[in-house]
Order: C-alpha cells, then sequence, then structure tokens
C-alpha cells in the first residue's frame, strides 16, 4: 500500500506535459509531500472532464457520501483499493465503471525493511517527469470529488525498493491515458491494465529521515540534501 505521494511540479510543467489546464489554477500549489492520513487534496483528469485538471480528497468515499472524511477514512482506509474490492464491494463497482480518474503526481514514497529498520526510498520516473496513477473517484453529497489510487502486485523494481507490502499504485502512461478514461471501454482490456500495466523506466532515491521530520506544506521541491548518496 502507498501512503504517501509527492506532487512538486509546477503547474505550467504539469500543464505543458499533459496537455490539459488546471480548472482552478491559482488553487494549486506544488507539494514534495503528499500524507494521505491527513485529509488533502490531490490532482486528477476524470473520464466526466477528460482535458482539466480538478482537485479531489484522497479517500474514497461512497457516492453522495454526507460524513466528514476522517469518520470514513478511521472506519475503512480507501486511499488504495484493488480490483478485487472495485468488483465485489457494491458501492465501489459503479466508480470503476463510470468513474475512473488519473491522479497526477511527480512521485511517491516506498519502504523497505532492513537489518530491522525501514528505509524510504522516493520513486520517480527515470526522464522526471510528473506522472499518471490509476484511480477511480465518486462525488460525495456537498459536490467535492474524492478518489482512491488503484493498486495491483508490484513489480520486480518497485519490491526491489518496497516490501512492507506487495501493493503499489498503477501508473499508466500518456499513450494510455486515453483508454483509461475513454467512456466506450472494454471491462477486460480495463482488467488487464490493471493486471500488467504498461512498463516504465523509474528511478528510486533513498530519502534521508529529516526529510520527514523537517517538511512543511509550504515546500515545492526535494532539496538535494535529503537524498542519500
Amino acid at each position: 500500500m502507498i501512503y504517501k505521494l509527492s506532487n512538486a511540479t509546477e503547474r505550467e510543467q504539469i500543464e505543458e506535459e499533459f496537455g490539459v489546464h488546471f480548472k482552478y489554477p491559482h488553487l494549486y500549489t506544488p507539494s514534495a509531500l503528499v500524507n494521505g492520513f491527513k485529509e488533502t487534496n490531490v490532482c486528477i483528469v476524470t473520464m466526466q472532464d477528460k482535458r482539466r485538471i480538478s482537485f479531489a480528497i484522497w479517500g474514497l468515499m461512497p457516492q453522495d457520501f454526507k460524513e466528514d472524511w476522517y469518520i470514513f477514512q478511521n472506519n475503512a482506509n480507501t486511499l488504495n483499493v484493488q480490483l478485487q474490492d472495485l468488483e465485489k464491494v457494491e458501492w465501489m463497482k459503479e466508480s470503476f465503471v463510470k468513474r475512473r480518474c488519473l491522479v497526477i503526481v511527480s512521485g511517491f514514497y516506498t519502504h523497505l525493511l532492513k537489518n530491522g529498520k525501514t528505509y524510504t526510498y522516493y520513486v520517480t520516473l527515470k526522464n522526471g517527469k510528473p506522472f499518471y496513477l490509476a484511480g477511480v473517484y465518486n462525488i460525495l453529497e456537498d459536490g467535492f470529488q474524492c478518489c482512491a489510487l488503484i493498486t495491483a502486485k508490484t513489480n520486480a523494481f518497485v519490491s526491489s525498493y518496497h516490501d512492507i507490502s506487495n501493493l503499489a499504485p498503477i501508473i499508466i502512461p500518456k499513450s494510455h491515458a486515453d483508454a483509461w478514461l475513454t467512456d466506450d471501454f472494454d471491462i477486460n482490456a480495463l482488467k488487464e491494465i490493471v493486471n500488467n500495466p504498461p512498463e516504465v523506466e523509474l528511478k528510486a532515491n533513498l530519502m534521508a529521515n529529516e526529510f520527514f521530520k523537517d517538511i512543511t506544506h509550504q515546500d515545492t521541491i526535494i532539496h538535494p540534501d535529503f537524498l542519500e548518496r
């Protein structure tokens, strides 16, 4: 499971990379650490609005849910969901069919157990550009969106840096974005993307422990001093 993301890319770079624009551009602030254990927003592109980037609360809740985020998340952690959840949990089924989304990140954090300690790695594309993660979303009773990352078994690269679970987000290359968001979809083709995601070139940097102690919500970049050599 993955509970910490990063979206440290400037707005203009995101819009240029994906060819889509923010619905509310002045609300976006780059953040080196997006902590899912706190109520927070992530940037998404949805099936219903494929040409604009909007915001969603990280943590899936039922469609038209009326209570607060923390009430639901205290009972059911839905930052990450698996395909089996989307197929079998009644209130999630419609999300996979009608409300898929792409979550924009610059990276995510993984954790490796070694010699009785936990080491954190920052996983990004090898080229350093922002990228999409597969997700689903719902719309709450007050009109706000909420979303979850879809996770699947880690590939060989990610499992080298993440062994506290065998699950990780699914990276959707730009070339597959339209297929993920299309209304005219083949359910088996979607399942194939989840179970056998397209290969992408990744890199992982070991993070210094001080990074998570010192970082504030105003940080926009990951300083080289926080990367272990």
